[in-house]
């Protein structure tokens, strides 16, 4: 049995093909550029999805995987409803392309980075089954606790994606290892960072499922027939709402106090105030929906506000993990020593 000569080694390595691009084996801007593509599509999917409900068109298409019994998209006479409808639906298609071309972009990373391989297979299953839990929605007539479910997995979905981002540029962006590599924060201050990573991610995971109840006791039901909805007290269960709110309110205030008057790194005082400017945000959104009817607009705002916020308190609790992880902390590992390592 014959070797390989040298000259095709060569000319093998100096032939990439089209694996190079789509699957690098380094975390370079094609990575860094499906994450943020992760995250942008499924935050889209919550604005989309909350035209489908303030417009009424939760029903525009009356069934699933069909659109209708007869045909697999809308038809004009199902008017503008129909098209919103199918409009929503057919983003999932677009989902699953970024999620296959995410999948790609760290497969041949798996070894130095294995938690990448990981979110993208998370992102993956959680758009199919983001999909069977939409249809589920149609098929139960706008359930308001299915739509709820249906909410919440698209945050989770954001969760991950940011994630993702975060550490993908981590990972390749020196000036960004370098400004939050890890054990910046010591003793009692890295104490205190994972205390308040700890509230910040519990009172808002809270605060946006919470939210989902509200809106299932709220007017905009997702079509204009007779639709089921929570039977909460609209106020009581805005109060309850609020509560976490005020927590992590008062949490972020805190932590930014802290951070300012102990230098903490920047990266870490930087999304403590974006977080601190999106709770604010939110929170003007929120009165002025409650003391005003609820109006469309406002509604839609606060939605777009929820997927920002979901992004966001991820980006704050993993930053505030990693920094104040002991000295040396870090996932990447050397590459295998055989030729597999790029299979």
């Amino acid at each position: 049995m014959t070797s390989p000569s040298p000259t095709a080694h060569v000319r093998e390595q100096a032939s990439p093909g089209w694996r190079d691009p789509l699957m690098p084996t380094e975390v370079d801007g094609w990575v860094r550029a499906t994450a943020w593509a992760s995250l942008v599509a499924n935050a889209l999917l919550i604005v989309t999805g909350g035209a489908v409900r303030l417009t009424g068109s939760g029903l525009g298409c009356p069934t699933w995987p069909r659109c209708t019994d007869a045909s697999w998209t809308n038809t004009p006479e199902m008017g503008v409803h129909g098209y919103i409808e199918f409009g929503n639906r057919t983003l999932t298609f677009l989902l699953v392309v970024i999620s296959v071309l995410t999948f790609l972009a760290v497969w041949r990373l798996r070894d130095r980075h294995p938690s990448f391989l990981r979110y993208a297979v998370a992102i993956a299953a959680g758009i199919i089954v983001q999909a069977v839990v939409g249809g589920i929605t149609v098929r139960t007539g706008l359930n308001p606790w299915v739509v709820g479910i249906h909410f919440v997995i698209s945050a989770v979905l954001i969760a991950v994606a940011t994630v993702l981002v975060v550490r993908t540029r981590r990972a390749s962006l020196p000036h960004v290892a370098e400004a939050e590599r890890p054990g910046q924060l010591v003793g009692g201050q890295a104490r205190v960072a994972r205390a308040v990573a700890a509230v910040v991610a519990v009172t808002g995971a809270l605060t946006i499922y919470l939210g989902t109840l509200v809106t299932g006791t709220g007017p905009h039901s997702g079509d204009a027939g007779v639709v089921a909805r929570h039977t909460f007290d609209p106020y009581v269960i805005t109060r309850v709402h609020v509560v976490p709110v005020y927590v992590i309110v008062a949490t972020t205030v805190l932590a930014l106090g802290l951070a300012f008057a102990r230098r903490w790194p920047g990266a870490l005082r930087r999304v403590l105030v974006a977080l601190a400017l999106l709770l604010a945000a939110q929170a003007a959104i929120g009165y002025y929906q409650f003391f005003n009817g609820v109006p469309e607009l406002a509604v839609g705002l606060h939605m777009a506000g929820a997927a920002a916020l979901a992004a966001v308190v991820t980006a704050t609790v993993e930053k505030l993990v990693a920094l104040s992880a002991p000295a040396g902390a870090h996932e990447a590992r050397g590459p295998r020593p055989t030729a597999l390592a790029d299979a």
